[in-house]
């Protein structure tokens, strides 16, 4: 099982993808269209948390723990910890959208608020199993998860199509599959140790959700103001664009999360390289045969996945296809810095691709439209990757002549010869 570790992490982010696709589809069965509106932002706000969550916790536990095997259950509890505040921290600015809404929206609202403390601990207890190198227990849980709330979900939607009530019935198969989860691990949340656990681990912690938020922001904020040269229509046809592609972002974060532990289990050694290969193979042929289905893809297989969009989002293809071909060198160079914890190479790669993002689109669309403006998210990606290799020989170059580089406090504290043992215990008892 060891060595197949990583498609099987690969294998629960499918399940955890589909199932959630899933329940949307369900949601926007039973939902009119202005509660289907509701939802979306709601979800949207839900997923964006979990997103951050992951930058700060999840990618932090990744990089500093998994050299170190099956964790103790201090840490465990430190880390499940530290997940419980940042939901505390999350949740009321779900209750705050649940308090300017009226009716039945504000039951969704505080459905959903209601579902985000154990879909965030649910998923950092994901990252635990993973880390300790069991990712057969993380596909267990939401293997619970997608059983349970598929069959709870369609039984409420066929008998009382309750919008809130079907989004009740998915926080509640997370919360199964949280108690099913805790009692694999053998650990309760403890939020004092997972303050001393965020407080220890604030480098990286908080450059990963720094390099998050910048990103995030950036593409936030540009689809809004290209709806300024573009019209709504435009935007809507690179969103669409962008959804036809979208499986492969799943599958890219899915073969990150899964090979960083292995990255950092085996540096150091030949395995190290033979990895990094092996990714770039895999991360290489899914985008190839993923664009080539997206390329391929009939006027009637399109109208009916996008319906009247599809004729502006058909002309995007080849731009979005050449984004993700140059995602793969960017996604095998996160994996890279994370498992190595060249941090500030990391920020230097994504900080690029947030400006580039934000600034290219715009002068873009000015000049040649929404066509323009897809070329120009694949050339901003292009281009931060191509920064980022080069920075990365520069680095190593370095390295090798015996120069000094400037590391990141957290790098210096596990690389030291040796087996690394990195700040396994919370921050009390490591003093």
């Amino acid at each position: 099982m060891a060595r197949f570790g990583r498609y099987v992490a690969m294998g629960d982010q499918a399940v955890s993808s589909i199932s959630n696709f899933v329940a949307v589809a369900i949601v926007a069965n039973v939902a009119t269209a202005g509660e289907f509106g509701q939802f979306s932002l709601g979800y949207a706000g839900l997923l964006l948390f979990l997103g951050a969550q992951r930058a700060l916790i999840g990618e932090t536990l990744l990089v500093k723990y998994s050299a170190a095997g099956v964790l103790d259950p201090e840490a465990r509890r430190a880390v499940l910890g530290a997940s419980m505040l940042a939901s505390a921290a999350l949740l009321p600015l779900l209750l705050a959208g649940a308090a300017v809404v009226d009716g039945p929206s504000r039951l969704l609202w505080l459905a959903i608020a209601a579902s985000l403390p154990f879909v965030l601990v649910q998923d950092t207890l994901r990252y635990v199993f993973i880390c300790e190198g069991r990712p057969s227990m993380a596909l267990l849980i939401d293997g619970v998860w997608a059983a349970l709330s598929i069959a709870l979900m369609g039984f409420v939607a066929l008998t009382t199509g309750s919008v809130w009530g079907v989004v009740l019935c998915w926080g509640g198969g997370a919360t199964a599959a949280l108690a099913a989860g805790l009692i694999l691990a053998r650990a309760l949340p403890s939020p004092r140790s997972g303050a001393r656990w965020l407080s220890a681990n604030r480098n990286p912690g908080w450059r990963y959700l720094g390099e998050f938020s910048a990103l995030n922001a950036s593409t936030f904020v540009v689809l809004y103001l290209l709806a300024i040269p573009l019209g709504a229509a435009g935007v809507g046809a690179l969103r669409a664009a962008q959804l036809l592609f979208s499986p492969l972002n799943t599958a890219f974060s899915a073969m990150k999360m899964a090979v960083i532990p292995e990255l950092v289990r085996s540096r150091g050694t030949v395995v190290f390289r033979r990895r990094l290969i092996e990714t770039f193979v895999v991360v290489a042929a899914l985008a190839c045969l993923w664009g080539a289905v997206v390329m391929l893809l009939p006027a009637s297989v399109g109208v009916l996945l996008l319906g009247d969009t599809w004729r502006a989002a058909s002309e995007l293809r080849l731009p979005y296809f050449l984004q993700y071909i140059a995602m793969v060198p960017y996604t095998l160079l996160l994996a890279y810095y994370r498992s190595v914890q060249a941090n500030k190479l990391s920020t230097f790669m994504r900080g690029a691709l947030a400006i580039l993002t934000l600034v290219l689109p715009l002068a873009f669309s000015y000049a040649g439209g929404t066509v323009a403006s897809a070329w120009a998210f694949s050339l901003a990606v292009g281009v931060a990757a191509l920064v980022g290799g080069l920075a990365t020989v520069r680095w190593r170059s370095k390295s090798r002549s015996g120069l000094p580089t400037r590391q990141d406090p957290s790098r210096a504290r596990t690389s030291a010869p040796g087996p690394a043992e990195p700040d396994l215990r919370p921050a009390a008892d490591a003093r």
